[in-house]
């Protein structure tokens, strides 16, 4: 073969694909690393997609008020759409869809598309049950929480099982908004509310703020939502409790099965994702390039969501260092700040029940 011959002023470069950085899960710790991402890439150089399987994101922390009142419109301002997530110019595409599983370098939804990535973001976060299991499509939605707003102020007698966080607010949510005669019930399988994470002072602290607003709580016991029709249920420790109006907020289940296939070595038992301080996951291959952030993340730490922008700006950093050529090294080192809000309805004050054990998010 002879050889080839370039006029002088012709220049041969060498273009480098643009890299994918992908995040599967939509909420608001998936939202977080994808915002901050799109503000720092270039779009030439980078293609940055979020997958999720709703059109909007539920904004979780003002759910539980928008389920139970449309005052101040909760019911319309928690629904939050991703049409303007991005702007205009920068990297970022929204994918609607459920991932099915995973390889090495390729994401799957439930309908055969393959999404190629470079680096990859877990945020699936956590499905829960009651009434924050919420539909995936937006007029569903919208519908589900009418619903729940039309059970609740009809209700007289309604039990609450399971004295986390989530049922004390819903708790303390039907207290504040709705009529003051409705009797409320609160069933916790533990002999505190909440759970150890929290100090037993704290615990106890909030158990009488919770019986003081007229709040009967029944501790060391559990109980199932009835089927078919009723008007009471009974506890596994036999006490009888009218009801005409049962509610499951017994926590959720971590988003993390169909991880299983790509690297069971990730997951702990209880599904939660294992990660190094940068928040890495330790991948059996030995590569780096995967991360988790937000609920699914193994952790002592309870689940809240003031714990998201500290996780998300580590992960962040840490991506932009490696595409830079730079170590990893920005580490999180936790985010100790919990708040449970308690609302009462007196003249339309709210108590706040704050304990702080560490002021400030930390990152190495």
């Amino acid at each position: 073969m002879g050889e080839l011959n370039l006029p002088s002023h012709i220049f041969v470069f060498m273009v480098s694909a643009k890299r994918t950085i992908l995040i599967i899960g939509g909420g608001g710790a998936g939202v977080a690393v994808a915002l901050s991402l799109s503000q720092s890439l270039n779009a030439a150089a980078y293609t940055l997609q979020l997958v999720t399987e709703r059109s909007f994101s539920p904004i979780y922390p003002g759910m539980l008020r928008a389920l139970t009142t449309s005052e101040g419109s909760f019911d319309e301002r928690a629904l939050v759409t991703y049409e303007k997530l991005f702007a205009p110019g920068k990297p970022g595409e929204v994918i609607v869809g459920s991932v099915a599983s995973i390889q090495d370098g390729t994401a799957y939804l439930a309908g055969g598309q393959a999404l190629p990535y470079d680096w990859l973001v877990l945020a699936t976060g956590t499905t829960w049950e009651g009434p924050l299991a919420l539909p995936l499509d937006y007029e569903m939605t919208r519908r589900w929480i009418n619903d729940w707003q039309t059970k609740l102020a009809n209700a007289k007698d309604i039990v609450v099982i399971g004295g986390g966080a989530i049922g004390i607010e819903l708790c303390g949510e039907i207290r504040h908004f709705l009529s003051p005669d409705k009797k409320i019930t609160l069933v916790h399988a533990q002999d505190e509310l909440l759970n150890p994470a929290y100090p037993s002072k704290y615990r106890k602290a909030l158990l009488e703020a919770v019986k003081g607003k007229d709040i009967n709580v029944f501790l060391n016991d559990r109980a199932n939502v009835p089927q078919g029709h009723y008007t009471s249920i009974r506890t596994e420790n036999g006490v009888e409790i009218p009801a005409d109006l049962v509610i499951p907020t017994r926590g959720g289940k971590l988003n993390t099965a169909f991880l299983s296939s790509f690297d069971s070595t990730i997951l702990t038992p209880n599904g939660s994702v294992k990660v190094l301080p940068t928040l890495q996951v330790p991948l059996a291959n030995g590569k780096s390039n995967v991360f988790a952030v937000g609920d699914i993340i193994e952790s002592q730490q309870q689940k809240m969501v003031s714990k998201v922008p500290a996780q998300a700006s580590v992960v962040v950093a840490n991506i932009l260092s490696a595409l830079g050529g730079a170590p990893m090294t920005q580490e999180y080192k936790g985010f100790m700040g919990e708040l449970i809000q308690f609302r009462i309805r007196h003249g339309g004050l709210g108590l706040n029940l704050i304990q702080l054990f560490s002021p400030h998010p930390s990152t190495k």
